[in-house]
């Protein structure tokens, strides 16, 4: 299959690949072992216009495959791996993994966690095929649609991202996987893949492991972005929009080698000219967040830049109240969000981060 773009990665493994294909997955000839699905949960229906049902016609039962699979962790996890496919398959592919969404709904409460819900679960995913690996299930060639783009309306803008960022980290660290092909049908969707995967961070960030971090010039910006992890779909994404603007970031884990992990982050908030902070359920329950917040403040009166961003009406605690009460922040909970982050990038770029005042 013709790659429309693909991209390198070295590793202690040797040299492995990243590539995109925009094609009909019926017209896959390249031997697979584990072509990637995601579902509602527990719904294999083969649908006409669906994966499935593409599947299907290639004699891939996803259903079938369902009910004894060589990996069962839905219980905890909604994800599995099956057994081999039938020889009846008219597809080179091994075996099917398999990613369900356990509930869905785009309510004002919810609609923003739908990706870091699929982030999370591919998250998972990679982690039950390091298992799959060290068990002794041969696994080089990983087939991944760009998930929850479908029927589930995950916004592609938003997944893309931190998909990426994750299947460069699964790359570097299994001992056996040596390919993943970014496949969809929608050309338009490839293409914009293509383009994150030429312009990823991740790629950049084996050269900044490598080398200790340099102090910036006196004109160089510098953002720091302070989040909860599990809000880091929305960070992964907001660091990329901001690096596409121009402005340098320092982001971890990305920028921290191996070593002092406080003290590096301590380091780059020193450093740092802007302060973009992430506030979320999540962040106001992180006692990280908080720390990063109080060395932050203590430089507001030296010109660091405060830049809040708020994901959600959460309302703010005793502590984040002491900190935040007099900062203005950017709204981010009214849909939809890439738009906001657009939009906070932008002003993030002009050194204001919203006219939003506190309630």
């Amino acid at each position: 299959m013709q790659a429309l773009t693909q991209k390198i990665i070295n590793t202690q493994d040797g040299e492995k690949t990243i590539s995109v294909h925009a094609c009909d997955i019926r017209t896959l000839d390249v031997a697979v072992d584990v072509m990637t699905v995601s579902a509602f949960y527990r719904n294999y229906a083969p649908t006409r216009g669906t994966l499935f049902g593409a599947l299907a016609d290639k004699n891939i039962d996803i259903h079938k495959l369902s009910v004894d699979p060589e990996i069962d962790l839905r219980e905890p996890c909604n994800i599995w791996l099956s057994r081999e496919t039938p020889r009846a398959s008219q597809l080179p592919i091994r075996r099917v993994g398999c990613i369900e969404m356990s509930s869905y709904s785009r309510d004002r409460n919810s609609w923003q966690m739908q990706e870091a819900s699929m982030l999370a679960s591919v998250q998972a995913y990679f982690r039950m095929l390091d298992i799959a690996s060290i068990a002794g299930i041969p696994i080089e060639r990983i087939v991944l649609p760009i998930l929850g783009t479908g029927n589930q309306q995950i916004s592609a803008d938003l997944i893309m991202t931190p998909m990426l960022n994750e299947c460069v980290s699964f790359l570097k660290n299994n001992h056996h996987v040596r390919h993943i092909m970014i496949v969809t049908y929608n050309q338009a969707l490839a293409f914009k893949f293509g383009m994150m995967l030429e312009q990823s961070y991740a790629f950049r960030s084996e050269s900044v492991m490598s080398a200790p971090p340099k102090a910036p010039a006196a004109k160089d910006e510098l953002a720091f972005i302070s989040y909860s992890s599990k809000d880091k779909n929305i960070a992964d994404n907001l660091c990329a929009k901001l690096e596409a603007r121009g402005i340098r970031v320092w982001y971890a884990p990305r920028d921290i080698s191996a070593g002092d992990y406080a003290g590096a982050i301590v380091d780059a908030i020193t450093r740092c000219t802007k302060f973009v902070v992430i506030l979320s359920r999540n962040s106001m329950r992180s006692n990280h967040v908080l720390n990063e917040i109080d060395l932050a403040f203590n430089r507001i009166s030296g010109g660091l830049q405060f830049l809040p961003l708020k994901m959600d009406e959460e309302e703010l605690g005793g502590s984040f109240m002491y900190y935040l009460s007099r900062q203005h922040w950017m709204d981010a909970h009214i849909p939809p969000l890439e738009k906001r982050l657009e939009e906070f990038a932008d002003r993030c770029c002009k050194g204001a981060a919203s006219a939003q005042p506190p309630r």
